[in-house]
């Protein structure tokens, strides 16, 4: 009989080996040398300071918050200074001025609608007008010294050396033909070294008070500045309700509550690098003035005997004059000390340098040095491209935190005040404001031009669009267009002529001999002309 133990695979499968399954035995493995098996753990080597690379610990010792406030003075300090004596830094701050806000500043445009939804350009074009007239001089700061425009500029450099800007808002009758103004507070006047618990959640950090919500519910100030004395006041604590305080801040960071310059990391480049430029100019004067050493070429070192006259043969010269001959004692000899200043690699080293610098600062090279060698138009458009986003991020960042606040809070106070005539209380509710800031100059504005008709005949794009992206309001320019046509037309210019392409508009047809010829076109060359007297 065939052995049991031994079925095959149908016996296995119909249960006719019934004898215990077979394990199978994994043969043994020799063991592996010691030094083999190291124990490897995943771990980020960025986050462990080492000999080479350090500056900064393992473990989170401070917040975002605490830093701030600790180096904020220093910071800002090191800014004020590099402002005052660092041409490169005074370039950014130049650049800041002219980018974000511009020669025109940020313009207010209104989107109010009607009822049913149609744009009120009557109560858009008073407001406008309102707004414009409080920015005058003498009208919107409790000083009467600046004008909103001023106000912009200062607010943009304040933010680019200082990354804070504070203002304190005054409402009522005597404040301005508005009942409203304000005024401008510089940081130094903050209690930054503040900190407190107060009851209810409440807290003090920096000198700005929160809530439990982490909402900023006051400012701590001084009335004056420690370097001001002779102004009579004495420092003396002021809790101002942040509804009064209009505090703006490029916010980078969660939990961040105060801003720092945006010149932090170039600051020590700049700094150390304009040090290495008075050495280099130093050197290089000391070369040019040619100076020379004397070498005593006697081994017993003994010093000439001085003259008996001023001007004798054995005296030493300490100056030279520019051209002059001198006869040297005996045993001495004249040395020159040799400048490498100005170095060739000098060049190449500043320049490494500013583009670090450029780099944190995020503007391009060539804007910060004024240095346009072997630029072309594919890198001055791709460089001032990257360049102006970044501006008019910083644009975003004034509006909303400077524009959009002092507007909210003035619209009302300019109502009371009868400053906008026609606009009733519930048009209030439907005025909705933006702001547009400068528009800049394409590197290649013949392209640029031709890239723009081809998107307005494809409907790529809207003329509302181009007229925005050159920092203008399109119905403003769409108003002052009418207007020129309606000039051009009272003063006989022919539009057809002037205003478009004769391709476009083709010949022009004769008009039959019983009509009078359109007007501004000339009179027919073959009638007779009546002779003028």
């Amino acid at each position: 009989m065939p052995d049991e133990s031994r079925s095959g695979l149908f016996g296995r499968m119909f249960g006719r080996n019934r004898s215990a399954p077979v394990v199978r035995v994994e043969p043994p493995v020799a063991a592996a040398p010691a030094s083999i098996h190291r124990p490897t753990v995943r771990r980020f080597k960025a986050a462990k300071p080492g000999r080479m690379v350090g500056g900064f610990g393992g473990i989170l010792a401070d917040s975002p918050r605490s830093e701030v406030r600790q180096d904020l003075r220093g910071l800002i300090n090191h800014a004020r200074y590099a402002a005052q004596n660092v041409d490169f830094l005074k370039s950014y701050e130049m650049m800041v001025r002219r980018h974000v806000v511009g020669p025109a500043g940020i313009a207010l445009q209104m989107a109010a609608t009607l009822a049913d939804g149609k744009p009120d350009r009557a109560t858009n074009s008073t407001i406008e007008k309102a707004w414009k007239l409080w920015g005058k001089r003498g009208n919107c700061t409790v000083c009467g010294k600046l004008s909103w425009w001023q106000v912009e500029k200062t607010a943009a450099t304040m933010l680019a050396r200082e990354g804070n800007f504070f203002l304190r808002e005054w409402r009522g009758r005597k404040y301005g033909p508005f009942g409203y103004q304000i005024q401008l507070i510089s940081v130094d006047l903050l209690d930054i070294d503040m900190v407190q618990t107060l009851s209810d959640g409440r807290y003090v950090d920096g000198g700005v008070e929160f809530d439990a919500l982490n909402r900023p519910v006051a400012f701590h100030f001084f009335d004056g500045h420690p370097a001001e004395s002779h102004t009579g006041r004495l420092r003396a604590r002021m809790r101002i309700p942040a509804d009064q305080i209009v505090h703006v801040v490029r916010q980078s960071e969660t939990g961040q509550s105060l801003g720092v310059p945006e010149s932090h990391t170039a600051l020590r480049r700049f700094n150390l690098l304009s040090q290495y430029e008075e050495a280099a100019m130093t050197a290089a004067h000391y070369g040019a003035a040619a100076m020379i050493a004397l070498e005593s070429t006697d081994p017993d070192g003994v010093m000439p005997a001085a003259a008996s006259e001023e001007g004798g043969d054995n005296e030493l010269p300490e100056e030279m004059e520019a051209g002059s001959i001198l006869e040297l004692p005996p045993g001495y000899t004249a040395k020159a000390i040799p400048s490498n200043y100005p170095d060739a690699n000098m060049p190449g080293f500043l320049k490494s340098l500013i583009r670090g610098g450029a780099a944190g600062l995020g503007v391009s090279y060539a804007g910060l040095s004024s240095d346009m060698e072997g630029s072309n138009f594919s890198s001055l458009k791709d460089g001032r491209g990257e360049e102006r986003d970044e501006w008019r991020m910083f644009q975003r960042d004034l509006w909303e935190g400077l524009h959009g606040e002092v507007f909210k809070h003035w619209l009302n106070p300019a109502f009371l005040a009868g400053q906008l005539p026609g606009v009733t209380l519930d048009m209030l509710d439907r005025c909705d404001a933006t702001w547009r800031g400068r528009g800049w100059v394409s590197p290649n504005p013949k392209d640029d031009a031709t890239a723009n008709e081809a998107n307005l005949k494809n409907r790529l794009t809207a003329p509302s669009d181009i007229v925005a992206g050159q920092g203008q309001d399109f119905e403003q320019v769409a108003s002052r267009f009418a207007h020129d046509l309606d000039t051009l037309r009272a003063a006989g210019v022919p539009l057809a002529a002037s205003m478009m392409p004769p391709e476009v508009l083709g010949p022009v047809p004769s008009p039959p001999p019983d009509l009078p010829r359109p007007p501004g076109q000339g009179p027919d060359p073959e009638e007779p002309q009546e002779p003028v007297e």
